[in-house]
C-alpha cells in the first residue's frame, strides 16, 4: 500500500493555533492564564501530571508554557470524525498536537516537549512488507509497534485501533500513529511519557479488538 500523504498546511496550523490559544493572544492577563491552565490540564491528561512534572524537572524546569488547541474530548471526536469518512483511497490525514510545553531555562536555553498524534501514512501490511520499514519498527504484540528512532529525541508507536461506526477495513488500514519528541529526556521518561499518552486515546476512542499498550515499550 503507498505512503499516505500528510495535509502539512493543516498539521502547521494545530500548532500555530496552539500557540495562539496559550502564549501569544493579545487577550488580557487573565485569558492568557486561564488558556494556560487549560492547556496544563489537557498536558496531564494526556501524559500523566507526575511524567511531566519527572520530565520538566529533568530538564532543569525553568519558566514553562503549555500549548494546546484541542480539549482531550476534541482531539478523539477530530480523530473519529476522520476515521469514520475513511476510504481506501483516501490519501490525506491530519496530525494533532495534543500537547506542547515550552521550557526556558535560566540561561536562556529552549525546550520543547510535544506529544502529537493522527491516522499513519503506513498499514502493518505495508510496513513488515518492507525491510526497510520492519527493522526500524518492533512488534511488541498483534496491534501495536514501536520504533525508538534511536539517536534522536522521539519515539513513534503505531497501534491498530478500530473507530465504532467506521467503514469496513479501516482497522487494518488506517493505524492510529502517536509520537512523543522531547529535548533529550532519557528513554525511560520518553516510553512512560508515550505509553501513557497511547493508553488515554486507545480509551477515549473506544478502540475496538482492545489494544493493549504495554507500559514497557523498549525491550
Amino acid at each position: 500500500m503507498a505512503k499516505r500523504v500528510l495535509r502539512a498546511s493543516m498539521m502547521t496550523g494545530v500548532v500555530l493555533g496552539g500557540l495562539v490559544l496559550a502564549g501569544c493572544s493579545d487577550g488580557s492577563d487573565s485569558e492568557r492564564k486561564t488558556a494556560d491552565s487549560k492547556s496544563r490540564q489537557a498536558c496531564a491528561h494526556f501524559l500523566g501530571a507526575e511524567n511531566v512534572r519527572k520530565a520538566v524537572d529533568s530538564v532543569g524546569g525553568g519558566e514553562e508554557a503549555a500549548l494546546t488547541r484541542l480539549a482531550p474530548g476534541d482531539l478523539a471526536a477530530a480523530l473519529s470524525r476522520e476515521a469514520e469518512e475513511w476510504s481506501e483511497d483516501d490519501l490525506l490525514h491530519n496530525e494533532y498536537s495534543a500537547c506542547r510545553i515550552q521550557l526556558r531555562s535560566g540561561d536562556g536555553g529552549a525546550f520543547v516537549i510535544e506529544a502529537t498524534a493522527g491516522w499513519s501514512m503506513l498499514t502493518f501490511d505495508f510496513m513488515m512488507s518492507k525491510p526497510k520499514y520492519g527493522k526500524n519498527w518492533q512488534r511488541l504484540n498483534d496491534q501495536v509497534f514501536v520504533w525508538p528512532e534511536d539517536g534522536q529525541s522521539r519515539m513513534r508507536l503505531l497501534v491498530e485501533c478500530g473507530v465504532p461506526g467506521a467503514p469496513s477495513g479501516q482497522q487494518e488500514g488506517l493505524p492510529l500513529e502517536m509520537m512523543v519528541a522531547d529535548p533529550g529526556l532519557a528513554v525511560e521518561q520518553r516510553q512512560t511519557l508515550l505509553s501513557t499518552f497511547a493508553r488515554t486515546l486507545v480509551e477515549e476512542l473506544g478502540c475496538t479488538g482492545d489494544p493493549v499498550v504495554p507500559a514497557q515499550l523498549l525491550r
